[in-house]
């Protein structure tokens, strides 16, 4: 009942519903109706309540939805099944757990309002409060794990172009998965693997798009460093449609990697490389290797220029130096 109710709230706002039409569409009375908002407003949701007009849900775009998104799924191979919770550590972490518990099919998506706990690259913390989009896929390619690390850049091509068609504002990629909007962070990729060298079970496929944050919601130590959809384009979007839209392009592509390989996207992966042919630092865990960022093969490695010999990278964390718009 309380997806119906929030479903209705969205669906009509930024207008009020009243208790009456409340009720009589979702055949319970108008005390039901009282009592269901005000279990909705315990557990954290912005409702209004005005004399006269009825409900109003604030903020309606910051409200994941299951029902609402199971409705917008039809389009998708993905989101059946669906998990949702409103908080959790990591949807990684509970898409493992899931895992080693019961069968879980291809294409599952295990979805939080926000993450207490999310990670990113090399153990780095992902913060993630409401607002944001985080999300997992579980994946089961028939692929050895060489070819599986070049499914996260194939991921992060398909939902730079994804984010980019949505909100109409230029998105890029930093080696090898970070979402780059004005040469800071908006989305990154963690990708999980079990399984065996030449053969995977499944992969856990993490995505984290800021979508509806500002300044105020990021920690001191990334300021500077991050942004979000919102701040790109001067307003919010809704979570359920990006959603939606995310996992139908995420799908389509990721099927056609399956389909013809990582040569059919390292042309596209280099068009949308932010520091191509840029001068950029790469910590490898073992050093720092500074120079002019040439190109990408077809292994998924940065080819780096140092003092005239050409070095591949496959593993590190890329730093932009002077980060030069187009």
């Amino acid at each position: 009942m309380k997806d119906r109710i929030l479903e209705r709230l969205r669906i009509a706002y930024p207008d009020f519903v009243s208790g009456a039409d409340l009720a009589q569409s979702l055949g319970i009375s108008r005390v039901a109706v009282w009592k269901h908002m005000d279990a909705l407003k315990q557990a954290g949701y912005d409702i209004a309540a005005q004399k006269g007009k009825g409900y109003r849900l604030n903020d309606a775009e910051q409200v994941l939805i299951p029902s609402l998104l199971k409705k917008r799924f039809h389009h998708t191979q993905w989101g059946t099944p669906l998990y949702y919770a409103e908080r959790t550590e990591s949807t990684n972490l509970w898409a493992r757990r899931l895992l080693a518990t019961e069968p879980i099919p291809e294409g599952a998506v295990v979805l939080a309002g926000m993450q207490t706990g999310g990670r990113g690259r090399l153990g780095r913390t992902w913060s993630s409060p409401q607002g944001g989009l985080y999300f997992s896929i579980i994946l089961r390619p028939t692929l050895d794990l060489q070819r599986a690390s070049l499914l996260s850049l194939v991921l992060a091509v398909a939902c730079a172009q994804s984010l980019e068609r949505f909100i109409n504002y230029p998105c890029k990629i930093k080696w090898p998965n970070d979402v780059m909007i004005d040469g800071l962070k908006a989305g990154g990729i963690l990708l999980e693997a079990s399984g065996e060298m030449d053969r995977l079970d499944h992969v856990v496929a993490g995505v984290g798009i800021n979508v509806n944050l500002f300044r105020q919601d990021f920690p001191e130590d990334i300021l500077g460093l991050a942004t979000s959809l919102a701040m790109a384009t001067g307003r919010n979007h809704d979570l359920n449609t990006l959603l939606a839209h995310l996992l139908e392009d995420l799908a389509r592509d990721y099927y056609q990697f399956l389909d013809k390989g990582f040569e059919y996207y390292l042309e596209l992966y280099k068009e949308y490389c932010v520091h191509l042919f840029q001068p950029i630092i790469v910590n490898t865990g073992k050093g720092r290797i500074e120079g002019i960022h040439k190109d990408v093969d077809v292994n998924g490695s940065l080819l780096i220029e140092v003092n005239g010999e050409s070095i591949p990278i496959s593993t590190g964390d890329v730093q932009l130096i002077h980060y030069q718009e187009e």
